[in-house]
């Protein structure tokens, strides 16, 4: 039996299993390719197109195609219209996800079912739970949701004899993360993440979109505004960009052939109007380093490039600029996510609790004789000797919640960092506002702030309740905890308590961005219905 990791790409996707030998293998797509553009185009009739077809329609039907839609998981005011129907980021990313499970499977001769997908590491609570129900609409069933970082490190730290630090860099199509992890043989522990869910090599297609459209409009005097309003000429251009981009990193200077002009371009240039989207890594890589040190880390043995876009040499020779005494090697930057994905979902189904066949998506969908035959593979040691993968992780984003403070006004005050090591539990002790409270209001947040009072705009809301009733006559500060645990998965429980008289209330975490068991019944209707 299988179990599959998913590198679910702004970009580009990629799939991965452990092949009998122990080894992590990439499966390629029905176009005999290890990574699939996350690019869907919508046709009359229910048809859609995913990968290479569809990018190539960007310069003949842009306004009916949809790409980089990672970056908008999580959100529910993000719609895709195409032919009278609406679309969920959920939904577009099922479509991708259907698009590789299916090719994987008939590469192999079998279904795909159970997979581990990746996100960015410093994805939040509603980011990840939108990753998850991508999966079951496409009718996967998802074991976890692993951090990208997290599942290099994996693919790298399982082969490593000796203790090490380490950075890893992953700079993706369309998303940034640097993660710090302390890697041991078949033992990960992250020590701090950061990052940019907006920061990616598509960035830089624009960038280079920017100045030849300069360039071309100076030439042929048309409006710059004409240009960018020509949806048929902007995805022509979309895709001469990334081209560009990647001839760049192979050549001196390129030429861009666009709206009747010929824009030159050499690498030098591309560096100079690029190199503010680069310094945004180093300020982010600095950052998270700054978090790694309050830990006790003031060493590394490697930084790690994961992701396609630390291709660009430019990458490359800035991080040894700046960190002249770190090495700075190659993690195999398109596959080892996906690699990765694939050996911490083997590692569960071999070491986790023993769980039946189960159809709901609660576990590994295997018999115990698979299990105890997978023990006996040789995987992460050998026979007898294999071991499970620890891991240890930490949350990306604040825990906080609403308090009236000393100055008599309300605060969203932080309780549990970014960067806590999970799984974790924390426990704050409040009081009533007022003599005579019979209820309390509870208010808990997430943010990505690192300051210990937040301004709401910066929060999403997760928990809007009450404890109560509470007995009469109380006087004011008549003690309330509230009991803050996170699970090694990153899930949020949160307990209100009065312990004199015992009134307890165990409050639900509200994901208000999450689709509904209806919406993502609805969503899977859509996608079931698509000719893929």
């Amino acid at each position: 039996m299988k179990i599959f990791g998913i590198d679910l790409g702004t970009t580009y996707s990629c799939i991965a299993f452990v092949n009998e030998y122990g080894a992590a293998e990439v499966v390629p797509n029905a176009e005999s390719q290890t990574t699939t553009p996350s690019v869907v185009a919508f046709e009359e009739g229910g048809t859609v197109s995913v990968g290479d077809a569809a990018k190539e329609t960007l310069n003949t039907d842009p306004d009916n195609v949809c790409s980089t839609i990672k970056r908008q998981m999580g959100k529910r005011d993000f719609t895709f219209y195409a032919f009278d129907q609406e679309y969920t980021p959920e939904a577009i990313s099922a479509i991708i996800l259907k698009k590789i499970a299916k090719d994987a499977g008939e590469a192999l001769g079998e279904e795909v079912k159970d997979v581990v997908i990746t996100c960015p590491a410093y994805f939040g609570l509603e980011e990840r739970e939108a990753t998850k129900k991508a999966g079951i609409a496409a009718g996967l069933n998802v074991l976890a949701i692993l951090n990208e970082p997290t599942a290099a490190a994996i693919s790298y730290g399982i082969k490593t004899e000796e203790p090490q630090t380490v950075m890893v860099y992953d700079l993706g199509g369309g998303t940034f993360d640097v993660t710090i992890i302390k890697v041991e043989n078949n033992s990960i522990r992250v020590v701090a993440t950061g990052g940019d869910h907006m920061m990616g090599g598509k960035d830089w297609d624009e960038k280079i979109s920017s100045y030849v459209i300069e360039q071309s409009c100076q030439a042929n005097g048309e409006s710059v505004d004409s240009v960018y309003a020509d949806n048929e000429l902007m995805g022509d251009l979309e895709l001469k960009s990334e081209k560009a981009k990647k001839q760049l990193s192979q050549k001196d200077s390129v030429k861009v052939k666009f709206n009747g002009e010929t824009v030159e371009i050499s690498r030098s240039q591309f560096d100079q109007f690029t190199s503010d989207l680069l310094e945004s890594t180093i300020t982010k890589t600095h950052e998270t380093m700054l978090e790694a040190e309050k830990k006790g880390v003031d060493h590394y043995d490697k930084i790690l490039l994961v992701g396609g876009s630390t291709r660009m040499p430019q990458v490359d020779a800035r991080l040894k600029q700046e960190f002249p005494n770190i090495p700075v090697e190659f993690c195999d930057p398109d596959q080892s996510v996906a690699k990765g994905a694939a050996m911490y979902g083997l590692n569960m189904a071999a070491f986790a609790e023993f769980s039946e066949k189960d159809n709901n998506g609660d576990g590994p969908t295997i018999t115990k004789e698979e299990q105890e035959e997978l023990r006996r593979n040789v995987f992460f040691g050998t026979g007898s000797q294999a071991k499970p993968i620890t891991i240890k992780n930490v949350i990306s984003q604040c825990i906080a919640v609403k308090l009236i403070c000393e100055d008599n006004k309300e605060h969203i005050v932080n309780q549990i960092f970014k960067n806590t090591e999970i799984p974790c539990e924390h426990v704050l002790h409040a009081g009533t506002h007022m003599a005579n409270q019979t209820t309390v209001a509870i208010e808990i947040f997430e943010n990505a702030s690192t300051d210990e009072y937040v301004d709401e705009d910066l929060c999403k809301a997760l928990v809007d309740g009450e404890l109560g009733p509470l007995p009469s006559g109380l006087p004011a500060g008549a003690p309330i905890d509230v009991v803050f645990k996170i699970d090694e998965n990153g899930l949020l429980s949160i307990d209100a308590e009065h312990k004199p008289s015992g009134a307890v209330k165990h409050l639900e975490v509200n994901l208000q961005n999450a689709l509904s068991q209806e919406e993502l019944q609805e969503e899977i209707a859509k996608v079931n219905a698509l000719h893929i």
